[in-house]
């Protein structure tokens, strides 16, 4: 796999590190401020609120600028909400800097998906895809463990600062060492296209990226108040079990996405990782013990590990000539799931409903997405 590729790879570990931070230490950090549990949904969703509505002017800028400079602005937006949100003494404070992150940190996600597209062949795409989303999958692995680590030695803030620090390091890699990708004239003619021409044959991808997402983080949204309800845990053990979720996610993407490709299709791939998942969130409704726990939890990232890439991979071919725009509206896809998965579960389900309830609903926008995978994209990607 080429150097560039690689880079950009452990860009997107960077920012999922970061990311996944929030979920074992942030349940903990807003009770010691007397935060209410209602008001982490809102912390939550403020993030990637601001990125739905920035991704698509950041896909278009990437078109436009290049997409080494939208990376590094976005590690440097991200940079400095997490170093704010560290410094945050209340609920507005937090509630800012998440807003500033997620404005100034969009632009580097969609800017990396669409990097791999310029430096891939569709054919390569899948397997590229791959080894980012493998990335992506270490980042949560090792984000919970950062958050648990530094907790436990620094204190609840520390996990942020870190974070901030190597966003920092992290764009400073981007600028001297990843180089920008050639821009063919089909690239070039993308700054032109109407939102309307890409939107519409990305829709039913969309569609999918959404259900799945918002499925996904209704496990991640919830898992502290779960372990520590149900099962007395601790942040150790809602780290361990994040842990081993994202190590499961790694293996799946960067071993047996890779051994697929090519062999089977990739809207197939596609819909049997949403069935694995749907079926590993039923099973999370009704754990009873941290066994039955710690299975659902792995069948949840391993079929997540399975759609994730391969859905990438059809989007990206079918915006293959406007690949900026196109993974600036993924962006947008994937940060509206952020916004709504945790004020639908955290905020809305999980105070009402308990685990079968908050565990059932994200199961059936899992069902949904496999319809969709089903009926669509073999006939929209692969025909």
């Amino acid at each position: 796999m080429p150097r560039s590729i690689l880079l950009a790879a452990l860009t997107a570990f960077v920012l999922m590190l970061g990311l996944s931070v929030l979920f074992p230490v942030l349940p903990f950090l807003t009770r010691d401020l007397g935060i209410p549990d209602g008001n982490v949904g809102l912390l939550l969703a403020a993030f990637p609120a601001a990125s739905f509505v920035a991704s698509p002017f950041w896909g278009r800028f990437s078109s436009r600028r290049g997409r080494r400079p939208a990376i590094v602005l976005g590690l440097l937006g991200y940079a400095v909400g997490f170093g704010l949100f560290g410094l945050g003494r209340d609920f507005n404070e937090l509630l800012a800097a998440r807003l500033l992150g997620g404005l100034l940190s969009a632009a580097a996600l969609p800017a990396l998906f669409a990097y791999v597209a310029d430096e891939t062949s569709a054919e390569q795409r899948s397997t590229a895809m791959g080894y980012v989303g493998a990335a992506l999958g270490l980042g949560l692995t090792f984000g919970p463990l950062l958050g648990l680590v530094t907790w436990e030695w620094f204190g609840l803030r520390a996990p942020y600062f870190v974070s901030a620090a190597i966003g920092l390091v992290n764009a400073i890699a981007v600028w001297r060492g990843l180089p920008e990708t050639p821009r063919p004239a089909a690239a070039a003619s993308a700054v032109s296209v109407s939102f309307r021409a890409v939107a519409l044959p990305l829709a039913p991808f969309l569609l999918c990226v959404f259900l799945t997402q918002t499925a996904r983080i209704a496990v991640d949204a919830t898992v502290g108040f779960f372990a520590q309800d149900l099962l007395g845990a601790t942040p150790r053990g809602v780290g361990t079990l994040l842990f081993a979720m994202g190590l499961a996610g790694a293996l799946v993407q960067g071993g047996l996405v890779r051994a697929l490709a090519g062999k089977v299709s990739d809207a197939s791939v596609c819909a049997a990782g949403c069935a694995l998942m749907g079926l590993g969130l039923g099973a999370f409704g009704f754990a009873a013990g941290w066994t039955s726990f710690a299975l659902a939890g792995l069948a949840v990232a391993s079929g997540f590990s399975l759609l994730s890439p391969t859905l990438n991979a059809l989007l990206s071919r079918a915006a293959e000539s406007a690949q900026g725009e196109g993974q600036g509206l993924n962006g947008s896809a994937t940060a509206l799931s952020r916004f709504v998965a945790p004020l639908l579960f955290t905020t809305g389900l999980w105070p009402r409903t308990g685990a079968v309830g908050t565990y059932s609903v994200a199961a059936a926008l899992c069902v949904v997405a496999f319809a969709v995978a089903v009926t669509r994209f073999r006939s929209q990607a692969e025909a």
